[in-house]
Parts: structure tokens; C-alpha cells; sequence
């Protein structure tokens, strides 16, 4: 299972999490353009934005025009487009993964577009082209609740809505932020959320006799005191692999909160969680027996 973070900038009313993972450090020689047009899925180095979180963040803010017809029907939602970066870092094939109003997906995609060029992905010493996503969450108030706003998948079996850990007090009643000065933090890092899920993932014999794997994107509020809740599906796969996303990361232990102005409060986050199936699918339950 290949699990990467989100870092989060800030862009007047729009949320944006950008896919990265654990960089390798790069040498001053320039690495060897690969001959090959092969996507690689797992580079060794991502591909990212030049300049990293910061000069994202000025970029989206300079070029973000919210559609004055979305503001005045207040159309807000989740929009993911993925995309490859080309060796040359310019950006191509975008996909839209998740849809919300029409003109927010046309202002998502124009964002994207007139991004300057990524820093490339690196594998086995050169350049090479690598698929990655870009999530963005519109909202006209960026401290507005989001009890109305879920575009989740509700669990579809009654193990995985227990573990969803639904709390209709934050959701109805408390703020919700998804930009703040500090984001949660897993309390062992990245390394330790990836570990802490490779262990508790259990892929199920369903999905695993049919070959089902890919990736999933869920979202969970981080509350101001690090307990995790609300976990919903955002962009699903198979309600099997669905469930048993929430299921584990119902499991996870108190976060480290997020601050915002010095004060601790609720922060809305999103997580992709890849299922790989790493061997032969295994028989169906009606064949091999005795």
C-alpha cells in the first residue's frame, strides 16, 4: 500500500491539498531524461509544485476567480482532477476524479492549466512522467460549518458506520476549519500513519477474489482535543474497500490538533489510501474444496 500526504495551502475561499510524498535529496548534476513514455506510478522522487507548499499558496491566490454565478447560488463542493507531469514538468492528461458544480470544475481545471511547471518525478536516477492529483475543496466562508456541505459516501455496513465515529455536535454545532496555522499531525509522522495502517488494513476476500485494488480518498475532522471523527468516503472504489478504509482509520489513536490563531480547533482532512493486491487473486470460495 503506497501512502502519501497532503500539504495544505491556503487560497482565498478554496482548500487545496496537494499530493506529495517522502522526497529523496537531489544532487546538483542535472539526472538523465528517461527515453521511455511510460507513466511511472510509484517514482522515486513525486513530482511537485516549484517551490513547494508557500509558492503554491501565492500562485492560487493570485489566480483563483470564484464564478460570481457559483457565489450567488453558493456552490461549494470538492473538485479532483488528476494529471501527469510531463518530463519537462509542464502538466497534461487532466482527469477529473470527483465532481462538484459545473462552473467550480471549470474554475478548477483553468487553475490547473495556467500552473508554471512542476518539478518532475525522478525513477531509477531520471526523469521520468508521473501521474499525481490535486484536491480542492471550495468554500465561500473558510470558517463555515460543513454539516450540509459533506459530499462523502455514507458506509454502507453497519461495522463501518460505527467505525465512522459520526459526531453530529461538531458537524452541526461547532467550527470546522480546513486552513489553519498549524494542520493535525499523526502523533509518529507519516512514516508511522503509513505503518500504522499497513498493519491494520485486512484487504477483503471478496475484493481480493474479483482483483479489485485502487485508491481511495476519505476525509475525517481532527477535533480540538485529536480525537478523530466523522470519516467519510470521498472518492470511492468498492464498498467492500470502502468500509474497510473507514474501518482502520476509525482505529487510529488521538491526533496531534490543529491551531489556528494559537487556539486548538477542528480541522477537516483528507487522506488516499491505495489497495494493491501484491500476489495472485486468491480462488473463489467455490472452487478448490474437498
Amino acid at each position: 500500500m503506497d501512502l502519501r500526504r497532503f500539504f495544505i495551502v491556503s487560497a482565498l475561499s478554496v482548500f487545496i491539498g496537494m499530493l506529495s510524498g517522502t522526497s529523496l535529496p537531489l544532487t546538483a548534476q542535472n539526472p538523465p531524461v528517461s527515453n521511455s513514455d511510460k507513466i511511472i506510478e510509484e517514482p522515486d522522487i513525486v513530482p511537485m509544485y516549484v517551490g513547494g507548499t508557500a509558492e503554491m499558496h501565492r500562485f492560487i491566490s493570485n489566480t483563483l476567480s470564484y464564478p460570481a454565478d457559483a457565489v450567488a447560488r453558493d456552490a461549494q463542493g470538492l473538485v479532483v482532477y488528476t494529471f501527469v507531469v510531463e518530463k519537462d514538468g509542464t502538466l497534461s492528461n487532466f482527469n477529473i476524479i470527483h465532481r462538484a458544480d459545473s462552473l467550480l470544475n471549470k474554475e478548477a481545471l483553468r487553475i490547473l492549466q495556467n500552473m508554471p511547471p512542476w518539478r518532475p518525478a525522478r525513477y531509477k536516477g531520471e526523469i521520468v512522467r508521473s501521474e499525481t492529483y490535486v484536491p480542492m475543496y471550495f468554500r465561500l466562508n473558510k470558517n463555515a460549518r460543513v454539516a450540509s456541505k459533506s459530499t462523502g459516501q455514507p458506509s454502507s455496513s453497519a461495522t463501518a458506520k460505527a467505525y465512522a465515529k459520526t459526531d453530529k455536535e461538531i458537524i452541526e454545532n461547532q467550527e470546522i476549519y480546513t486552513i489553519v496555522d498549524k494542520m493535525p499531525r499523526y502523533a509518529h509522522g507519516e512514516t508511522g500513519l503509513g505503518d500504522f495502517i499497513s498493519h491494520n488494513i485486512r484487504y477483503p476476500r471478496e475484493a481480493l477474489q474479483e482483483g479489485i485494488q485502487g485508491r481511495i480518498l476519505c476525509s475525517f475532522i481532527v477535533a480540538a482535543d485529536g480525537s478523530v471523527s466523522n470519516i467519510e468516503v470521498v472518492d470511492g472504489l468498492n464498498p467492500l474497500l470502502n468500509d474497510e478504509a473507514v474501518r482502520v482509520l476509525g482505529l487510529m489513536p488521538k491526533w496531534i490538533p490543529g491551531e489556528n490563531g494559537g487556539e486548538k480547533v477542528n480541522v477537516k482532512c483528507l487522506l488516499p489510501i491505495d489497495f494493491a493486491i501484491d500476489e495472485d487473486p486468491i480462488p473463489p470460495l467455490t472452487q478448490g474444496r474437498p
